[in-house]
């Protein structure tokens, strides 16, 4: 399944009945989500064979009817975005410019969450707003979203200094049995590097540890999202790979394009009641 994008052919498939091996079925609701939706680019498109849309969204167990937040929207937001605007809510989270590795706890100035709203406010539909994380007020109340889906930005807020109190703002904000997704560039549990080399890479031990540390509890892993290709061994870590392939060399380009996307892990945590 891995290998194929969501063309017309796999998705008659998958309507059929279709089901992968060791994975959940994908709902027909998740397969117009990401296959017959008219806000999807083509760009974005080409994509789904390194990032498996609708497999990822499937072993999280997202459903149209849900409240879900998506951190640091970008690939994913049209995809959600169209599968949750007619009976469920979207949240787009950020965060402010200030708190991104400074103190927490000022209400940020207008700015992102207006400008985010303005460009995707029609395809979200009313039910969706965009909010920052970490302020005062909290970006939902308690126990009242589904689902949190963090796509390859984990290290971000490690990065910041802020990933526990990220992690104890969705463990407040998920009801209990909720569940956090997780997708993230994957460095292989033998390397030398660490978080401080800003690769972009996270051990996979080490984001399981962080976030079961904060009250969740691992529930599932997924090798959706693996990349066997992706040897690691880039100066600057993970942006020398598309989709950024921040590299001049064009025979080294070429090899990376041939590469594809990270290596990346797919975890899934459910939430612990208090």
């Amino acid at each position: 399944m891995r290998a194929f994008g969501l063309g017309f052919g796999l998705v008659a498939v998958l309507l059929s009945g279709f089901v992968v091996a060791g994975e959940p079925a994908i709902s027909p609701a998740i397969l117009d989500a990401v296959g017959n939706n008219p806000y999807r680019t083509p760009e974005q498109m080409a994509r789904d064979r390194y990032r498996h849309p609708a497999e990822t969204l499937a072993f999280f167990e997202v459903g149209p009817e849900m409240t879900v937040a998506e951190p640091l929207p970008g690939w994913y937001t049209e995809i959600l975005g169209f599968l949750l605007r007619d009976e469920g809510h979207y949240i787009a989270l950020n965060l402010p410019p200030r708190q991104r590795g400074n103190d927490a706890g000022e209400a940020p100035k207008k700015g992102w969450s207006e400008r985010f709203m303005e460009r995707y406010g029609t395809m979200l539909g009313p039910n969706a707003r965009a909010a920052y994380l970490l302020t005062d007020e909290g970006f939902a109340p308690g126990n009242s979203v589904d689902r949190i889906l963090a796509f390859r930005a984990f290290h971000g807020w490690v990065y910041a200094g802020v990933v526990d109190r990220v992690l104890a703002e969705f463990h407040r904000a998920l009801r209990p049995g909720g569940i956090l997704g997780i997708v993230q560039h994957r460095e292989n549990e033998d390397s030398p590097h660490t978080p401080a080399d800003r690769r972009g890479y996270l051990k996979q031990s080490f984001v399981i540890a962080t976030v079961e540390a904060a009250g969740f509890k691992l529930v599932g892993t997924s090798e959706i999202n693996a990349n066997p290709e992706d040897s690691k061994d880039y100066d600057i870590g993970v942006w020398a790979l598309p989709p950024t392939l921040r590299v001049d060399d064009l025979e080294t380009r070429r090899a990376h394009m041939r590469i594809g996307e990270s290596d990346r892990m797919t975890l899934k945590f459910v939430k612990v009641a208090d």
